[in-house]
């Protein structure tokens, strides 16, 4: 898979967690799983985004 997808991918998924946790009514330890993992794919989505597109920066150099 390309890096350019992945990152899209992870970061789609943790934006649908952040919109659950939103709409959804839940407390407790399932609220605190799914708004972590909402922040932890949107951070590895952001940086796999970020790396691909300076590794695209520099091979148009």
């Amino acid at each position: 898979m390309e890096n350019r997808s992945l990152g899209l991918l992870l970061v789609s998924t943790g934006t649908i967690f952040l919109i659950l946790t939103l709409t959804l009514h839940i407390a407790g330890l399932l609220y605190s799983v799914i708004l972590g993992s909402s922040i932890l794919l949107n951070v590895l989505g952001s940086g796999i985004l970020m790396k691909f597109i300076a590794d695209q920066k520099l091979a148009n150099l």
